[in-house]
C-alpha cells in the first residue's frame, strides 16, 4: 500500500493535479488580494476626492468670510465717529433716541446687505440693554430672527473678550440651538458686527454633495455647528464623539479653516465599494467554473500528453539499454510531440557522434600527458645537476652547495608532484626562477633574466610545464659559452579584438632564433605531429588545443635584427577567474 502511494505520488497526473490546484489556489489568493486592494485604492481616491473639494469649500468660505468682514471694516470706517456721538447723546438724553440719525445707520447697514453675497445680518449696538439698530437677511426666519435680536440687545460686546476676534477668527454663538459665526468692531461704546449662520454658510458651498456624503463645519473645539443627516445615528453633537462611534461605517475628512474650526466629509463606506460587488461575483464565477473545467483539462492531458511522454520515456530506456537508434513512435500525436520525437532521434544520433569525439579526445589527451610526463624526466639535466653539486665540493663553496640541493629539492617536488596537470601561473614563475637560479650556478655570470608579472594574471592557471619547457630551449639552443644569456618573460591581461580575456605570455631570448626552415614548417598542419628535438613545444601545442578548442593560442618567431627566439601564448581567461575583474587591460 505504501509502494503504490508512493508510485502514485511520483505520477506526473498526480503532480500537475497538485500543481493545478496549487496555481488555483495562488489565483484565487491574487484575485482576493486584487480585491482588497482595489477597497484600499477606491478608499484612497475618495479621500483624494473630497480633500480636493474640502480644498475648493474651504476656500469659498474663506472668500465669503473675508466679504463679510470687508462690508463691515468698510460700514465702520464710514460711521465709526457719526455712531460713537450718536451714542454719547443717546446717553446724554435719558436713552432718547433720534429718529434721523438711526435712518442713516440702518442705510448704511442696508448698503450692504443689498448684494448677493451679504452675510445673514448686520447691528450696531449703540447702548447695552438698549438700543440695537440690525438689519436681517432673507435667510433668517422669523423665529430666529426674534431670538438673534433679543441675544444681540443683551450682550455686551465690549467686555466679551475673544482672542481670535482680532486676528482675523470668528467667534461661535449659540442662539435657540442654532450656531451662529459672528465678528464685531466695538468704538468707544459702540459696536459694529455681522454674523451668519453656520448652516448658511456650508450650503452655500455644497449644494451639489452627493446624496452618502455630508459636509459639517465644527469649531476648534469639535462642536458639531451645522445640522447632520436626520438618521439618529448621524444626530451627533461632537464630531470626536461621532468619529468614535461611526469610525467604521463612515468615512471622515477634515480641512482646516482658519477663521473658526474646520470642514469635515462625511462619506458613507458601503457606497463607496457598492460598484465592487461585480468583481466579488466575477471570484465567485471563477471558483464555480474552475471546479468544473479543471478536471476535463485533466483528463485531456493524461490522453494527449501523458501517453505520448510515457513512450518517449520507454524509448529513452531503449537508448539506455544499448540501442544506437532512437525508436519511432507507435502511432501519429499531436504536432508538438512529433517534432519532440524528431528531436530526440537527432540527439541521440549527435549525442553518438559526440561520444566517439570525446573518446578520441580522451585518447589524444592522454598520450600528450603521457609526453609531459616523458619530458619530466630529463637524465641530463640531474646528471649535471650532480656534477655541478660535486664540483663545488672541490672548490669549497659549501653555500652555494646547500643553496643548489635546496633548489633541487624544490624543482623535483614540482615536477613529481601528485595533483592536477594545472597550476597557476604564479606556481609556474617560481618554479622557472628556480630553474634558473641553478643554471646561474652553473654558469656564473653567464646569464642575464627579467620578469614582468601582473599580480591580476598570476592567479590563472596554465598547463604545467608550459614556461619550464621554453625555458630550457633558451639554455638548450641560445646559451654559447663565453656569452652573457639574456632571457625575458612577460605575463599581462589583454583583451582581443573579439573582446574575449587573454592571458598573454611572452618568453624572448638573445640567441640565434629558430631556424626559418622550421618556423615554416610549424604553420604547416603536420607540425603537431612533428618529433625531435623540438617534441616539447608541439607536445604543448597539442596540450592548448586539448584544454581550450583553440588552434590560435601559441606563437614562435623570431625578433627584430636577429635578436633571437620569441614565443607568444595566449591563454583565455575564465570568467570567473579572479583576473578579470578590477583589472587593467590592453587590446590587442
Amino acid at each position: 500500500m505504501q509502494r503504490k502511494h508512493s508510485f502514485r505520488s511520483r505520477s506526473i497526473v498526480f503532480r500537475l493535479y497538485t500543481q493545478i490546484t496549487v496555481i488555483l489556489v495562488i489565483l484565487f489568493a491574487a484575485l482576493l488580494l486584487s480585491n482588497i486592494y482595489s477597497l484600499q485604492v477606491v478608499q484612497k481616491n475618495i479621500v483624494s476626492n473630497s480633500e480636493h473639494t474640502l480644498a475648493i469649500y474651504t476656500e469659498s468660505i474663506h472668500n465669503n468670510l473675508d466679504i463679510y468682514a470687508k462690508d463691515l471694516i468698510e460700514v465702520f470706517e464710514n460711521q465709526a465717529d457719526f455712531a460713537r456721538d450718536y451714542g454719547e447723546q443717546y446717553a446724554s438724553s435719558g436713552h432718547t433716541g433720534d429718529y434721523f440719525k438711526e435712518l442713516r445707520l440702518i442705510n448704511a447697514l442696508k448698503s450692504k446687505m443689498s448684494n448677493n453675497y451679504a452675510s445673514d445680518g448686520m447691528f450696531i449696538q449703540i447702548a447695552r440693554d438698549e438700543r440695537v439698530l440690525t438689519l436681517f437677511g432673507n435667510r433668517i426666519n422669523s423665529s430666529n430672527k426674534l431670538a438673534l435680536a433679543d441675544e444681540l440687545k443683551h450682550q455686551n460686546w465690549i467686555e466679551m473678550q475673544v482672542q481670535g476676534n482680532q486676528e482675523g477668527q470668528w467667534s461661535v454663538v449659540e442662539v435657540n440651538h442654532v450656531y451662529y459665526l459672528f465678528k464685531w468692531i466695538s468704538y468707544g461704546e459702540v459696536s459694529f458686527g455681522t454674523f451668519v449662520q453656520a448652516d448658511h454658510l456650508i450650503s452655500l458651498t455644497s449644494r451639489e454633495a452627493e446624496p452618502a456624503s455630508q459636509f459639517v463645519l465644527s469649531d476648534q473645539d469639535g462642536r458639531i455647528l451645522t445640522p447632520m443627516s436626520s438618521q439618529a445615528s448621524l444626530a451627533k453633537k461632537d464630531l470626536d464623539m461621532t468619529k468614535q462611534e461611526l469610525g467604521n461605517r463612515y468615512l471622515f475628512v477634515s480641512r482646516p479653516i482658519a477663521e473658526f474650526g474646520q470642514i469635515t466629509n462625511i462619506v458613507m463606506k458601503q457606497s463607496m465599494f457598492s460598484g465592487l460587488k461585480l468583481i466579488q461575483w466575477l471570484i465567485i464565477g471563477l471558483g464555480a467554473v474552475s471546479i468544473i473545467v479543471v478536471p476535463l483539462v485533466m483528463r485531456f492531458i493524461a490522453k494527449e500528453m501523458l501517453r505520448p511522454i510515457l513512450e518517449l520515456v520507454r524509448a529513452a530506456k531503449e537508448v539506455e539499454k544499448g540501442q544506437p537508434a532512437f525508436p519511432p513512435p507507435s502511432r501519429a500525436y499531436s504536432v508538438e510531440f512529433m517534432k519532440l520525437f524528431h528531436a530526440f532521434q537527432s540527439m541521440v544520433h549527435e549525442i553518438t557522434r559526440l561520444k566517439i569525439q570525446s573518446y578520441e579526445e580522451k585518447i589524444e589527451k592522454s598520450r600528450a600527458e603521457l609526453k609531459v610526463l616523458q619530458m619530466q624526466i630529463r637524465p641530463h639535466f640531474y646528471l649535471n645537476a650532480i656534477s655541478t653539486i660535486s664540483s663545488l665540493t672541490y672548490q669549497h663553496r659549501n653555500e652555494e652547495i646547500r643553496r643548489m640541493i635546496q633548489m633541487l629539492s624544490r624543482h623535483l617536488r614540482y615536477m613529481f608532484r601528485a595533483e592536477q596537470m594545472l597550476v597557476s601561473i604564479n606556481e609556474e614563475m617560481n618554479h622557472v626562477e628556480n630553474y634558473i637560479r641553478m643554471q646561474e650556478i652553473r654558469y656564473p655570470d653567464q646569464i642575464f633574466y627579467m620578469t614582468d608579472l601582473e599580480p591580476e594574471a598570476g592567479q590563472v592557471r596554465i598547463p604545467q610545464l608550459l614556461l619550464q619547457t621554453f625555458v630550457e630551449n633558451c639554455f638548450k639552443h641560445a646559451l654559447t659559452y663565453g656569452e652573457l644569456l639574456s632571457i625575458f618573460i612577460r605575463v599581462h591581461v589583454e583583451r582581443k579584438t573579439d573582446g574575449e580575456m587573454y592571458v598573454h605570455i611572452v618568453i624572448e631570448d638573445n640567441g640565434e632564433g629558430f631556424p626559418e626552415a622550421w618556423l615554416q614548417q610549424t604553420a604547416s598542419s603536420e607540425m603537431t605531429r612533428h618529433v625531435g628535438e623540438h617534441v616539447g613545444i608541439a607536445t604543448i601545442r597539442r596540450t592548448l588545443q586539448l584544454l581550450y578548442k583553440q588552434d590560435d593560442l601559441l606563437l614562435l618567431s623570431n625578433g627584430e635584427e636577429a635578436a633571437g627566439a620569441k614565443i607568444d601564448i595566449w591563454i583565455p581567461v575564465p570568467d570567473n577567474s579572479s583576473a578579470a575583474s578590477g583589472m587593467k587591460v590592453g587590446e590587442v
